[in-house]
């Protein structure tokens, strides 16, 4: 890729952020407010003793310990944030071309030099790795205000907290750990990926109702006729979060690249191929 055409693609990515900040700027930005806001809800019921007792014991409990043994145990609050990708993804995926037919700016990217191969790989790149960035961005920040919030409170209250440092690299440790984990959770159900790209490129509406109505279809039709449930048990494999959730780095390699991650890679790309040849009709 050269470079006019690298700026072209990043310009593209930039589109994709612009035209969807609710799902990957507002969404986990109103999200971390709520907690904060229940958070401080929270203590402000608690008696100062307690609060006092509760910076002690964490102060003392995570002086000393490894960052990295410390970390899954950060990657807790940021469940809600994985939860509510999800949600966005889903909705991102189903719309992304969808709306592009509806509002006919389809046909001014297809009158520029952009192939439809190149957009809509610009969508995935987006959820794959541009999306997640946010959301860690925003964690980093709850993380930060939540350890400052810590400090103020130690220093209010006369306890030392001796073990912040270590809780930071903890967090940051953590912060990589989910990145990665929803960098992988993407590639890992690419097959969902490329099954929601599809309708969103063919349906001429309601394209949530078509992609979830054909694979109940499919699910029918392969019982009746062959009495079995393959895809019934290979979509609950594929839903099993202890296959993309990364605790370890060690662990990277191994989830990255083994042969069901590369098959459902396989598959998603042939649905996506799919979903770009259908890009070229237009309602």
């Amino acid at each position: 890729m050269n470079n006019v055409a690298l700026k072209q693609f990043i310009a593209m990515l930039k589109r994709e952020v612009l035209e969807h900040p609710a799902l990957f700027l507002f969404a986990p930005a109103i999200l971390a407010a709520v907690l904060l806001l229940f958070s401080a809800w929270v203590m402000n019921l608690l008696p100062e003793e307690e609060v006092a007792l509760g910076i002690e014991y964490a102060a003392t409990l995570f002086n000393g310990l490894s960052p990295m043994e410390m970390a899954p145990l950060f990657m807790v609050p940021a469940i809600p944030f994985i939860v509510i990708f999800s949600l966005c993804a889903v909705i991102y995926l189903l719309n992304c071309l969808y709306q592009d037919r509806k509002d006919s700016s389809v046909l001014f990217w297809q009158s520029m030099p952009v192939s439809n191969l190149r957009t809509v790989l610009s969508k995935i790149l987006t959820l794959v790795a541009v999306a997640p960035a946010f959301y860690i961005a925003v964690l980093f920040v709850l993380y930060m205000v939540a350890m400052l919030a810590i400090t103020l409170l130690g220093m209010s209250y006369g306890v030392a907290v001796a073990g912040l440092g270590y809780m930071f690299m903890a967090a940051l440790a953590s912060l990589l750990l989910v990145y990665c984990s929803m960098f992988i959770a993407s590639l890992w159900l690419f097959p969902t990926v490329g099954w929601l790209l599809l309708f969103s490129a063919f349906a001429r509406r309601a394209p949530m109702m078509w992609a979830i109505g054909v694979y109940v279809l499919l699910l029918f039709l392969e019982d009746f006729i062959f009495g079995s449930q393959f895809l019934v048990n290979w979509i609950e494999s594929r839903s099993n979060p202890n296959q993309y959730v990364v605790f370890e780095f060690s662990d990277l390699f191994g989830r990255l690249f083994n042969y069901d991650m590369l098959f459902g890679i396989l598959v998603g790309s042939i649905l996506v191929g799919g979903a770009v040849l259908l890009r070229r009709y237009t309602d």
